[in-house]
């Protein structure tokens, strides 16, 4: 059972193996990484551990905090980590203090005095503390105070690194299925059920509105999306339009998340709900009348469910 703290006072584990960094994702680089720390921990008989922080770095340096939209939540991020196997997880506050360490005050009022560091894993790009530290300057400090260090990575799948940059930067331009396949999983969101204008029903096609937990998470591109939705127990399929719905609503309207879900008729409000993004169909169209679109999301439809059929989402006919 993983232990989470998020304080360091105290921290207590047997021959810690630690890694750490933001993990924005835990993405398949990061998996691979996290399994050599585990490996290495099963080596020594010791215990491995994440060091990460929050909030993100760039919103405490205010680095255009506006701008700055993530993969995973930190609810998101610590299920992952727990998933992943890991023994410890420390989430550190990050603060504009704590930005002025070097990585030689770091080291050692955090890894060694606090944490009794007996092994280090770190990324192969991995750089922290104020100024950074070279590769050549880190060794020197693991000698100094007698811990092991490994550096791991790069992974690579098909000639590309995966990075949290290049997956926000896959979903951001709608491209969610070559997002997934570095994230080794579909990328997801989680939010509440809350009322809508009720036009998807007049079309044919009801939709729960969707209000996201957590305004820092990243939100595709706008479009159509064949997606899997995690609702009151049970999965289901489903079609989800982000945009402004511009036939209806005009070319300014206000961007929603409204997902239509297949073989489901209940009405539920304040309900949570979680979508993964299987594929983008297309992008956000102004039709020219209602009859348009609701011929063209009859078209949607079709191919909504000939993608989750093909992935596996929906069950064989």
């Amino acid at each position: 059972m993983v232990k989470i703290k998020s304080d360091i006072e105290g921290f207590q584990a047997t021959r810690p193996v630690l890694t750490m960094g933001m993990f924005d994702g835990v993405h398949k680089g990061h998996l691979a990484l996290l399994t050599s720390v585990i490996e290495k921990a099963r080596q020594i008989n010791g215990e491995s551990v994440v060091l990460t922080f929050w909030p993100h770095p760039r919103i405490v340096l205010s680095q255009e905090p506006e701008k700055l939209r993530l993969l995973t939540t930190l609810e998101e991020k610590t299920r992952l980590l727990s998933e992943a196997g890991i023994d410890h997880i420390i989430i550190l506050p990050f603060t504009k203090e704590f930005s002025s360490l070097t990585a030689q005050e770091f080291i050692q009022q955090h890894l060694v005095d606090k944490i009794g560091i007996s092994h280090l894993v770190a990324g192969y790009n991995h750089r922290f503390g104020h100024g950074g530290i070279s590769r050549s300057g880190l060794e020197k400090l693991a000698q100094e105070h007698h811990f092991g260090l490994g550096f791991y990575g790069p992974v690579v799948i098909d000639g590309v690194k995966p990075s949290s940059t290049t997956i926000r930067r896959h979903i951001s331009d709608g491209d969610v299925w070559e997002a997934s396949r570095f994230l080794g999983r579909y990328y997801s969101i989680k939010g509440r059920i809350v009322g809508g204008k009720r036009l998807g029903r007049q079309l044919g096609y009801p939709t729960a509105n969707i209000r996201m937990d957590d305004s820092i998470k990243l939100i595709p591109h706008d479009g159509v999306y064949a997606c899997k939705v995690h609702l009151l127990g049970k999965s289901y399929g489903g079609m989800l339009n982000i945009g402004g719905r511009p036939t209806i609503d005009g070319e300014n309207s206000e961007k929603s998340l409204e997902v239509h879900i297949f073989n489901f008729n209940r009405e539920v409000y304040a309900e949570e709900i979680r979508v993964e993004f299987v594929a983008r169909t297309r992008p956000e169209i102004k039709f020219s009348n209602i009859d348009g679109l609701k011929e063209r999301l009859r078209q949607d439809e079709v191919e909504v469910k000939s993608i989750l059929l093909e992935k596996g989402v929906l069950p064989p006919r």
